[in-house]
């Protein structure tokens, strides 16, 4: 049987010095090809993408994306059978709870359907909310059909997909030109104007103590080179893209795989980046090289401590340290900008363990570098070791929710963002030419006073 089926991005809230960020949400694209290959009506909505310059303030965070009213008014228009909404991480659980009151306000036949990692962590918790029928626990893809199809209630525990098995997402249901002319991807400081997400792998191996990504996602998994190369030929023919914003938890895991894709894209020739984060231990002179002759212009580098007890007893991090300085070297050498991460905030970590962070990050010579506190998301194993002391939607990779022993909650707070502010604007110093490039141009081609605002306080 035929149904109406609308998804939603709902509108994003953030602290006011983060980065408005505006992507392509992959996991409903995905979702939006599996129902209409099996004949379903869909409608998208991107409330982020449509709604990006309509910001509320109230103080200490933003809000921005469409209004509850547009909101309403296109669910009364599509008049759908089901609602399937977006939660990727657990400070939008509000917002997601609004658009579900919202659709039951239209109409309380609507069933609504939420899926995302906080929806994965805590179903019980969501399905509490009398406006959510439906919880998805793992890949939606597997669970989006039985659904719409009647063949589920409640909470929807669902097997691990094969990625082969998905049909590329249904970009042509979503504003492509607006993502292009909002050009806010995952590297803010891209210097390209259209640039498009994409997604080759799936999950990741490793089991670091704060990321959910395992329990959401299942195992690692990557997708066939060939239809990679298709679909970044397809984005290239038809959106006339010129980077490629690679989101992969681990890209590289599989280093065979890696190095035939790389081959691949070297021959379509198209720019991109790994902003996410990647894996160090996967990487030496020969990927690097292809890197570069691919289209690589920007690595961001998972490094997440320069103390090696915090990396082995505590994240659980398959780093040697010793493997971060020759990588550095070769992508100086080749032209390839490195960005760095790194986690603070542990209470096993020191204050001088945080700062030799930055010295670390100094001693590298990263272009710039991301300095978060610890952010104890639901579904990751240091959530689960400090739930009891936590609120889930406090959680933010800028506040300090979990006690330390040496620094209280606003003296972390302040450690860190000096960090971040310190290290990034010391480039005009240590490479003006690439604080030029990196900085001044993207100012340039993306005039904005928040822009400016946030623009050293991490990547």
């Amino acid at each position: 049987m035929k149904s109406k089926v609308m998804l939603i991005m709902p509108p994003f809230s953030q602290t006011r010095q983060a980065m408005k960020r505006c992507l392509f949400p992959l996991g409903l694209g995905y979702l939006a090809a599996v129902l209409e290959e099996a004949g379903h009506d869909v409608m998208a909505v991107d409330c982020i993408a449509e709604g990006y310059d309509t910001v509320r303030d109230d103080g200490s965070e933003l809000t921005f994306g469409l209004s509850d009213e547009e909101i309403r008014r296109r669910v009364q228009y599509f008049k759908p059978d089901f609602v399937g909404i977006s939660v990727l991480i657990s400070r939008q659980v509000w917002n997601a709870y609004r658009v579900c009151k919202i659709v039951k306000e239209v109409d309380l036949k609507i069933e609504t359907i939420v899926g995302g990692c906080h929806p994965s962590a805590l179903p019980e918790s969501m399905h509490h909310n009398l406006d959510v029928d439906y919880v998805v626990v793992g890949a939606g893809e597997a669970a989006i059909l039985r659904i719409v199809d009647g063949h589920e209630s409640g909470i929807v525990q669902t097997p691990e997909i094969p990625v082969a098995t998905i049909p590329w997402p249904a970009r042509h249901l979503f504003p492509m030109e607006r993502y292009f002319e909002i050009n806010m991807p995952t590297s803010v400081f891209s210097p390209h104007r259209r640039v498009a997400q994409i997604e080759m792998t799936r999950s990741c191996p490793f089991d670091c103590c704060f990321c959910s990504t395992t329990q959401f996602r299942g195992k690692y998994q990557t997708r066939p080179v060939g239809d990679c190369l298709q679909e970044v030929q397809f984005l290239k023919e038809k959106y006339d893209i010129d980077e490629l914003d690679i989101i992969d938890s681990n890209l590289i895991v599989n280093r065979k795989w890696t190095m035939r894709l790389l081959k691949g894209l070297k021959d379509i020739g198209v720019a991109w980046s790994n902003a996410g984060g990647i894996w160090v231990g996967g990487l030496d002179e020969e990927m690097l090289v292809l890197m570069k002759e691919s289209g690589c212009y920007q690595l961001s580098l998972a490094i997440e401590s320069s103390t090696p007890r915090i990396l082995n007893e505590v994240i659980n991090k398959p780093l040697k340290l010793e493997m971060v300085k020759p990588v550095v070297a070769v992508c100086k050498k080749i032209g390839i900008d490195l960005h760095a991460f790194f986690v603070c905030g542990f209470p096993e970590q020191s204050k001088e363990e945080i700062l030799n962070d930055y010295s670390f990050a100094k001693e590298m010579g990263f272009t710039s570098a991301s300095f978060n506190i610890i952010c104890p998301l639901p579904g990751s194993r240091i959530y689960d070791k400090y739930k009891g002391s936590l609120s889930f939607d406090a959680v933010d990779l800028r506040k300090s929710s979990i006690p330390h022993p040496e620094l209280g909650r606003r003296e972390m707070e302040r450690l860190v963002a000096g960090m971040n502010r310190r290290f990034n604007a010391s480039l005009i110093f240590r490479n003006p030419i690439m604080f030029v490039k990196k900085y001044v141009a993207t100012i340039l081609r993306k005039p904005s006073l928040g822009l400016i605002k946030r623009i050293f306080n991490r990547q």
